[in-house]
């Protein structure tokens, strides 16, 4: 597979050496796959496996390169694809599962047919640390014919072989083969003999879940093929390309600028903070500490760079009108306000990866679980009095841009911004108002009902999560179905081995017993 791999990268690479790139998705810097063991040392440098949504194991690949490859994947899916009908449809959550239907239809690794029947989304946890309009494509809450599956089965099955690596990384190649085969063969007996436990606590949640969004959407009394039209509006607004021409070109650019200025600022502000708490001595781990460091100083120098290609796109007259804007009460807070809300969310990604991040940094302690536990309960703390100081900041410029519309000081037809509550803002899920910039974008014209209206957005959230409850339902309704007549089967089978049994006792000799 991965000689096959690199043979269509390299026929693609000639016939597309023209062309330009769209700009893909792109996830954070803590999403980005630890090189966890090196191939000096290592033969097999890791394993990555493909589950059922049962958390049951299908097939498990080694990995020998360092780091995660496309071509593991691609393998993985070549060898399920053997073994479904060919009608069937497969819906695949992985980490960038939307990197690796992009590479799909890129380099050619699956002929349409069979692409058309894959349906790509990725995981609940990972998806965070995309954007926002990658997660309302390959979100599985947003994405039909997901139900309620969160894709983090492999996670599960990481946490259960995690104290076999210590032993594993010293033993032989077919004893960790054998080590590995008998764990996961316990795991799956021990999933099997509790898969009625596990569809029962399933439809109990999904029926508390969908129970609630439909009391919720009552309450709200908006037509549901309305909240339908307005989530498509959403969707193709939010994931539109972004314009190659525009009359008003110079007006975006100098609006950019500011922007961007302000964001600067804010990572600038978060630097110094990090730096008079390392010269104060208030650093409780420097290794976490630094890590902290280093990315937001990686962050500032991409915006400051990002900042001086814009500002060398400007002409004189521009930068006079850049002056001129930078005048406009209201066009200033909202770029403090957009500014502020764009920190927040990376500071609230850093702890929503804090785990991954520390697990990186202790990884010579793998065998002090409570250690592990501890450091990041500490750093999380540590990070939560400056979102909260940010979350009221923006809080703050919220109210200063309502008090400025109710003064007819904002241009025409412009929006509230929606204030941040600081309880369970650190639960980050992904239908908060953190997401969407709400009455900080340039747009001017009467505003969608998908964005201005309270009442439309909650109801879009209710309505595709009673969707999801749905197709829950109508699969654990067929994997009930499926374990009835398997049980029933099973049960034949055992009263026929039985009764055969009884029957033909005669044929062995009384002096050889059949215990």
């Amino acid at each position: 597979m991965e000689d096959f791999v690199q043979r269509c990268r390299g026929e693609g690479c000639q016939a597309r050496a023209s062309r330009a790139e769209p700009d893909k998705d792109c996830y954070e810097e803590g999403m980005r796959v630890p090189v966890s063991a090196s191939t000096c040392f290592f033969t097999d440098t890791g394993l990555m496996a493909l589950l059922c949504r049962h958390n049951c194991v299908l097939w498990v690949v080694n990995l020998t390169s360092a780091g995660e490859k496309q071509h593991y994947a691609l393998a993985l899916l070549d060898r399920l694809s053997k073994h479904l009908p060919a009608q069937m449809m497969i819906g695949l959550l992985y980490d960038i599962g939307c990197q690796l239907k992009r590479s799909c239809r890129k380099w050619k690794f699956m002929d349409d047919n069979t692409l058309s029947r894959i349906a790509f989304a990725v995981a609940v946890f990972h998806a965070y640390g995309h954007q926002w309009p990658c997660q309302i494509v390959y979100h599985p809450r947003k994405r039909e014919g997901f139900g309620l599956s969160d894709g983090e089965g492999c996670e599960r099955l990481w946490s259960f072989l995690k104290p076999l690596i210590p032993s594993l990384r010293v033993s032989g190649f077919n004893q960790r083969l054998f080590v590995l085969d008998t764990q996961i063969r316990h795991l799956d007996s021990k999933s099997l003999q509790g898969f009625g436990h596990w569809l029962h606590r399933r439809w109990i949640h999904c029926q508390m879940k969908k129970n609630s969004a439909l009391d919720s959407l009552h309450d709200l009394q908006v037509d549901e093929d309305m909240l339908r039209v307005e989530w498509k509006a959403q969707v193709d607004h939010q994931m539109r390309p972004a314009p190659r021409q525009s009359r008003n070109k110079a007006v975006e650019v100098i609006t950019t600028v500011l922007a961007l200025e302000k964001t600067l600022e804010a990572q600038e502000a978060s630097i110094r903070e990090l730096e008079m708490q390392l010269h104060s001595g208030r650093v409780p781990d420097i290794v976490e500490f630094n890590l902290q460091l280093a990315d937001i100083r990686s962050w500032r120098a991409k915006t400051a760079d990002t900042l001086r290609q814009c500002q060398a796109v400007l002409g004189t007259e521009d930068k006079v009108n850049l002056q001129k804007m930078k005048k406009d009460i209201y066009l200033m807070v909202r770029l403090n306000a957009l500014a502020v809300k764009t920190c927040i969310r990376d500071r609230l990604r850093q702890c929503k990866f804090e785990l991954e991040r520390l697990k990186r940094s202790y990884r010579a302690t793998i065998n002090a679980e409570h250690k592990l536990h501890a450091n990041t309960q500490q750093s999380i703390k540590r990070r939560e009095p400056g979102i909260l100081k940010l979350v009221s900041t923006y809080n703050g410029l919220c109210s200063q841009l309502r008090s400025l519309i109710c003064q007819r000081q904002a241009p025409p037809y412009a929006i509230m911004p929606h204030i941040i509550p600081r309880d369970g803002i650190f639960l980050l899920d992904v239908d908060d108002d953190i997401w969407q910039d709400v009455g900080l974008d340039n747009d001017t014209m009467v505003p969608p009902a998908w964005l201005s209206d309270d009442a439309v957005r909650n109801g879009i959230r209710l309505q595709l999560e009673v969707d999801r409850c749905v197709e829950e339902e109508a699969r654990l309704m067929r994997e009930r179905a499926v374990i009835q007549e398997w049980m029933l089967a099973e049960w034949g089978a055992i009263r026929g081995a039985s009764n055969n049994a009884g029957k033909c006792s005669h044929v062995f000799p009384p002096s050889v017993s059949c215990g």
